[in-house]
């Protein structure tokens, strides 16, 4: 038997092309996360040592190892460096709903296409807008590369709808979304590496940006928005998927019956609390491991990297459980998104509390933080995969809804770091787990009072209500 390539035939073998687009869309998250945290390892040396006026060191017994770097440091005050990684959180929430309303009305591919190719170029822009601007360039830039990234979490569950049968859905979705933890994971690493090892935090920015347009240079042949716009695809997997996945058709966006719908807030809730826990992990590890435990740049990488490994396995593993538990009906779809939506949130928030106790031993805390996000996994086999459940139509649009008020959390949760930690003490890092804590309890009630998994009224059309 012949093979074909660009079908991805390989004599006897034949990948599906759906495979092959989670593929690609893991890879996207992966370059839009690597896009996205070398910021938050480069301006640990971007920015010089400070003086804490009256603050107390929390771990004398570590002295912080610093570089020499080429790209230059700068002396910017605390607020500026919180503005400067929560501004891309600015730009990201504006460009959710537009974004996701694209992707579900024209189709996904060349959205998704855009946000990772002119990211890519931002990226390549950062080190000299730096140079010549100041923080004012670094912030402008920062909430650009936001702006272009914020419509693909919604781009996604609309590739999903038209792509993923309900049977695979839970495994695929996790995958799929898999890449930005993936990609916290490699982004950390390799920017603490190469900081390192060039001794040039630019470096890091330029290596990034060049991944991310090799991915589109492949993305741009094998991704299509459909099945049936797919040049390559096979006949069977066409056919299977015309007849499991159910056809989306044109629409207008009841937006009052979506806003008013109680299953749509509680999935407003259940994101809510996973991008706070995210997001402020992501964000203030590799400052806590700087100021608290004076980790130098390279093993801050490291040590920031292996709570989203732990994640990255975790979710893969519980979408394994979770499809395997629906599918011989031994917990209803309902159940099993409460139960690990609500898992997702209150568990790794009770662990990260206890990190503060833990005081300067490094080892302890670097695994309390892993076990933390390990347990973060079954937040993608529970809401993430529930706004699937309530619509067909509509995915992108609601998925940027909901991403769009929970990306805030990018905005106001560095801000409530910054304003409790102006002295980086174990006490104020303290009342920071607390207020996680209390946050992920009340949503996570709120979600398992109002969640639903079936499809919604308002998802239907006028001729499928005709039909039934």
């Amino acid at each position: 038997m012949a093979s074909k390539l660009l079908s991805c035939v390989f004599g006897p073998v034949t990948i599906p092309q759906r495979y092959i687009m989670i593929g690609m869309i893991q890879l996207a998250m992966v370059n839009a996360y690597h896009l996205r945290v070398v910021l938050n390892i480069a301006i640990t040396e971007i920015i010089g040592p400070r003086n804490h006026t009256g603050a107390v060191d929390a771990c004398p017994n570590y002295v912080y190892e610093a570089l020499e770097i080429k790209g230059g440091t700068y002396e910017w005050p605390v607020w500026i460096e919180s503005f400067i990684l929560y501004s891309f959180y600015i730009g990201n929430s504006i460009s959710h709903i537009p974004g996701g309303w694209l992707a579900d009305k024209f189709g996904a591919k060349h959205v998704m296409g855009t946000c990772i190719l002119v990211s890519s170029i931002l990226n390549l822009l950062y080190p000299l807008a730096i140079s010549k601007g100041g923080y004012t360039a670094a912030i402008v830039l920062r909430t650009f590369v936001g702006l272009f990234q914020g419509p693909l979490h919604p781009t996604i569950t609309t590739f999903i709808q038209c792509w993923v049968p309900i049977k695979e859905r839970a495994l695929l979705v996790s995958i799929a979304f898999g890449g930005s933890t993936l990609g916290a994971v490699t982004g950390n690493v390799f920017s603490g590496m190469i900081i390192k090892r060039t001794r040039s935090w630019p470096m890091a920015f330029y290596i990034c940006g060049i991944f991310g347009m090799v991915w589109y240079s492949f993305y741009i042949f094998m991704v299509y928005s459909k099945p049936s716009t797919h040049p390559f695809i096979t006949e069977e997997e066409l056919q299977m998927l015309d007849e499991q996945v159910e056809n989306r058709k044109s629409f207008k966006v009841p937006w009052v019956k979506i806003l008013r719908s109680s299953p749509v807030w509680a999935l407003v809730a259940g994101q809510f609390v996973h991008s706070y826990i995210f997001f402020t992990v992501m964000t203030d590890l590799p400052k806590y491991l700087k100021e608290i435990l004076k980790v130098n740049v390279e093993n801050n990488g490291i040590a920031t990297a292996l709570p989203f490994l732990a994640l990255w396995i975790s979710q893969i593993l519980f979408a394994y459980f979770a499809d395997y538990i629906v599918n011989k009906n031994i917990i209803s779809v309902l159940r099993a998104r409460k139960l690990f939506t609500a898992f997702s949130a209150v568990v790794p928030a009770s662990v990260l509390v206890l990190v503060v106790y833990i005081g300067c031993n490094r080892t302890l805390v670097i695994t309390l933080y892993t076990m933390a996000l390990f347990l973060v996994g079954p937040f993608f086999s529970g809401m993430k995969v529930n706004l699937n459940d309530v619509t067909i139509h509509y995915g992108g649009t609601i998925a940027a809804i909901v991403s769009c008020i929970a990306s805030t959390t990018g905005v106001w949760g560095p801000l409530i770091v910054g304003f409790l930690t102006p002295n980086s003490s174990l006490g104020e890092w303290q009342k920071v787990f607390l207020i996680m804590l209390g946050v992920a309890i009340l949503l996570s009630i709120f979600y398992c009072v109002f969640a639903s998994a079936e499809r919604q009224k308002w998802d239907y059309l006028d001729d499928e209500i005709d039909e039934n």
